[in-house]
């Protein structure tokens, strides 16, 4: 059987659509903390918490689990990969970031320190395969480039903290939920780790720019120098009790977060889409559900 973490969320949801198409719903076990909905096609729910070990226990206990997906808190890693090697579990795939390469500690050093223990550990009785996708976007459930489409529709202008020449490599979900299953699939990649990135290195300025042709506005970028930005972004945290933006927000714009993914389309057959067509794909299917009009 195989067990799916996170199949709730943007990226799980596309993940299951695939397994279904491959397997039995009969054969898929998706842990949540709360009962689910028919939509989820009548796969086992075990209701628990990955927090609790006792619950963990339970859940490999109950079902004869051989491969696990893990899409839900890259914290809960080390855990299930202790509890995979315990039941002898075969495979597990685990969704992580390439946030762990950011200079900004916030996050990073967790991501770190994580996946550190995974690689220093000995798992005798299982394998793993890591995939750190990059800035997720494709739909109306992201939360990067939905969020950009919507403000960019609706404002003349767009306010870009210092030059906008950092890199990015955005991956569309749609690409990540396939390699996902091409990483469950293989059965000669083990106890590997692989950057998922898009097919296109893209400037925040053209970013931007094809997000603003897609829409086919005239909206105009508005460059605000950085040392001006982080005062701002200071200033605000003072005054509000939600800022829209922290300082490190700011600072992270400017770093470069373009990593390869030769190794993938080597080993695991990965081919992304450029950004320009992913985006405009994203457009139109905000288009189509009204969210953008």
């Amino acid at each position: 059987m195989i067990l799916i973490t996170g199949f709730t969320g943007n990226t799980g949801s596309l993940v299951l659509k695939r397994l279904l198409k491959i397997t039995s719903p009969q054969e898929i076990v998706g842990l949540t903390r709360e009962s689910i909905s028919e939509e989820y096609y009548n796969i086992h729910n075990f209701i628990g918490d990955l927090s609790n070990p006792a619950s963990i226990n339970e859940l490999f206990s109950k079902y004869p689990i051989d491969s696990i997906i893990h899409i839900a808190n890259i914290k809960y890693s080390p855990l299930l990969l202790k509890k995979a090697s315990e039941f002898r579990v075969k495979k597990v795939i685990l969704i992580h970031t390439t946030g762990v390469y950011s200079k900004y500690r916030s996050y990073s050093s967790l991501y770190e320190k994580i996946e550190q223990e995974i690689l220093e550990n000995s798992y005798i009785n299982t394998n793993y395969i890591i995939l750190r996708p990059t800035m997720i976007y494709g739909n109306h459930r992201d939360h990067n480039m939905h969020k950009l489409i919507n403000f960019i529709n609706k404002s003349p202008l767009f306010p870009v903290f210092g030059d906008g020449s950092a890199l990015m490599q955005p991956v569309h979900v749609e690409d990540l939920a396939d390699v996902t299953i091409s990483a469950y699939q293989s059965e000669l990649v083990l106890n590997e780790d692989f950057d998922i990135s898009g097919g296109s290195i893209v400037t925040y300025n053209e970013v931007l720019s094809y997000i603003i042709n897609g829409l086919d506005k005239k909206t105009k970028l508005v460059h605000i120098p950085i040392k001006l930005a982080i005062l701002g972004a200071k200033i605000i945290k003072r005054v509000v009790l939600k800022p829209i933006i922290s300082v490190e927000q700011v600072e992270r714009l400017q770093e470069d977060k373009a990593y390869s993914h030769e190794k993938a389309k080597k080993l695991l057959d990965y081919y992304p889409r450029s950004f320009e067509t992913g985006i405009l794909q994203e457009i139109e299917l905000l288009k189509d559900k009204g969210i953008v009009k």
